[in-house]
């Protein structure tokens, strides 16, 4: 193999190089670097050496090696996306989202455009379906209104309906909101969210782990549920359906060990089994006129981990100073 490209190539070449490698996900990239010490050493290694680790074959050992030969067009892919003013990260990078960085499916790259920079640990998110009721409506625009104004980022998926509104509300309580997107940040998806978009970008971020012309997908955009939940200290169910996307983000907030809030509605459909399943499995449930509930659980985090593992009463929780 070709070894000077080792002297030249920078560690966030390394790391775009894999994540441009078909089928091998950010899981196996953290499985070579504990065996082999860096993404350098990778590129370094043998293809047998690659290919007998665990969920490894030699198909996918040999497309790892061969991409080392396409270092230019990474290294212009870089050029083309800083001209567009979009920040790629990878795992390495101080400014990697904190809450991210530790988790075992993180993307190995991740790229933002925005004005929002440091992300902190007062993010959440709010999901549910892309048709909302007029009620689902008018709770998620108050509710990320509320969390807007009492210095939480609202985190949320760009798509219609509950997204949409998730954002809106954010921005209308003068707040900042993050929206993660499964397709590359040059190809918005919905495209008539692409006003919204821009005013994401004026007043917050926005995040995709793909940094190559990506279009939407289904495994696509379920993948990014992991991120919005990832993102945030808690996720909210407004409304879903119990297959929806929303409770794709649900599970993967449970299994990130972040806190799940659904919302309890009185009357049922279709749209509100999964928050109705989701409060049936822990998940903290709350009233469409339990707003100030959310927003207080959320300032007192205590309080939501006191609730939900059962060690006292909702009642006491809410006089714990």
């Amino acid at each position: 193999m070709d070894m000077t490209h080792s002297k030249k190539n920078t560690t966030l070449e390394y790391w775009l190089a894999l994540a441009s490698v078909e089928g091998l996900g950010s899981v196996r990239i953290r499985r070579l670097i504990a065996r082999f010490g860096s993404v350098q050493a990778i590129f370094e290694a043998e293809l047998p050496e690659i290919a007998r680790l665990p969920s490894f074959n030699p198909v996918l050992a040999s497309r790892i090696l061969t991409v080392s030969g396409n270092f230019p067009t990474f290294r212009e892919r870089l050029d083309a996306l800083e001209n567009q003013d979009v920040r790629v990260m990878c795992l390495e990078d101080p400014d990697y989202p904190a809450p991210l960085k530790n988790l075992p499916d993180a993307p190995g790259i991740l790229c933002r455009v925005g004005t929002l920079t440091g992300i902190g640990d007062r993010c959440v998110s709010i999901v549910g379906s892309q048709k909302p009721s007029i009620e689902g409506i008018e709770l998620t625009l108050s509710l990320a209104t509320q969390l807007a104004l009492a210095g939480f980022t609202v985190v949320s998926g760009l798509a219609t309906g509950i997204d949409t509104y998730a954002h809106s509300g954010a921005l209308a309580g003068m707040g900042k909101t993050i929206g993660v997107v499964g397709t590359d940040l040059s190809s918005i998806y919905p495209g008539r969210n692409n006003p919204l978009a821009m005013k994401i970008y004026e007043h917050g971020c926005l995040f995709s782990e793909h940094p190559f012309p990506t279009a939407p997908s289904p495994g696509n955009l379920v993948q990014r549920n992991r991120i919005i939940s990832g993102l945030s200290i808690a996720t909210i169910v407004i409304e879903a359906r119990k297959t929806g996307g929303a409770m794709h983000t649900a599970r993967y907030a449970q299994r990130q060990d972040r806190s799940v809030l659904a919302c309890r509605w009185d009357t049922g459909h279709t749209q509100r089994e999964g928050p109705q399943e989701l409060i049936g499995t822990g998940a903290f449930p709350f009233a469409p006129t339990e707003v100030d509930k959310v927003i207080d659980v959320l300032t007192h985090p205590e309080r939501l981990e006191t609730y939900v593992s059962g060690t006292i009463s909702e009642q006491m929780g809410l006089f714990e100073e």
